[in-house]
């Protein structure tokens, strides 16, 4: 494909949302023109020092079969859109351009690496209350505390709520390390924030509040980042409310 760029046509503000073998992109657009549609690369190669400045050629296909429309609400200025289908523990570089009706696109987004892996929200109990007093970030489901698969555990001290290692419990559970977050807000905020640390976890319990972050690291260096989202009940029907995005790519941290 050849052509120039377009110099007031482009997409920007790119976010990633993940789970499981998919994501959900999500971008803004500044076009005065009609547009044929958007092209969604996600590659497992680096796309822009080769092609940031100039068209893709036709023999990289973008993940979308046929031009991407656009979603079903154009008014609110925000594009979203779905893609499955792909790998856990993959490292992909995504990035959205424009479609005009001559087939030239625009510029690229910013181009994000990410990789799929497990994400969403799960509500503990307090230690042996429950059949849902641990979890495996890795399989996502519930599991006894005392598991050896167990990821985290969860107790309440004199009205103090913490977040502990398993290996709190028992010397032969996992030795899972956690480590307190100084950042606040939603997950890409504070993966962008995360990247300026300069220490890995070691604590093996965390007293915690509602908003708190805390990185965990397994034994097999994957980390996962939990945030606290709130407590329910009291007494043994205490429980934590967390949201937690799981990285599958071991020695890796959030991109």
């Amino acid at each position: 494909m050849s052509g120039n760029f377009p110099t007031d046509c482009k997409p920007y503000d790119l976010s990633v949302e993940v789970d499981s073998g998919n994501m959900l992109l999500k971008w803004k657009r500044d076009c005065p023109r009609t547009i044929s549609g958007y092209n969604i690369y996600i590659s497992e190669k680096l796309l822009g020092p080769d092609y940031g400045y100039k068209q893709i050629p036709d023999e990289i296909r973008p993940h979308n079969s046929q031009p991407f429309p656009g979603d079903t609400n154009p008014d609110d200025g925000i594009e979203i859109y779905e893609a499955d289908g792909l790998k856990d523990g993959v490292k992909y570089y995504v990035s959205a351009r424009i479609i005009l009706p001559n087939g030239v696109q625009s510029r690229p987004t910013n181009e994000q690496m990410v990789d799929c892996g497990p994400s969403g929200e799960i509500e503990l109990s307090i230690r042996f209350k429950s059949e849902q007093d641990g979890f495996s970030f890795g399989k996502e489901e519930f599991i006894r505390a005392d598991n050896e698969e167990n990821d985290l555990v969860y107790s309440n001290v004199e009205g103090v709520d913490y977040l502990s290692s398993p290996i709190k419990l028992n010397g032969f559970l996992k030795d899972i390390k956690l480590k307190p977050l100084p950042f606040s807000g939603g997950f890409e905020a504070v993966k962008a924030k995360a990247k300026t640390l300069d220490s890995t976890p070691s604590d093996d319990r965390l007293a915690v509040i509602t908003g708190d972050w805390v990185w965990l690291m397994s034994p097999d260096k994957k980390s996962t980042l939990v945030k606290v989202l709130g407590f329910s009940g009291e007494g043994d029907e205490r429980r934590i409310r967390l949201y937690y995005r799981h990285s599958t790519i071991a020695g890796e941290f959030f991109y």
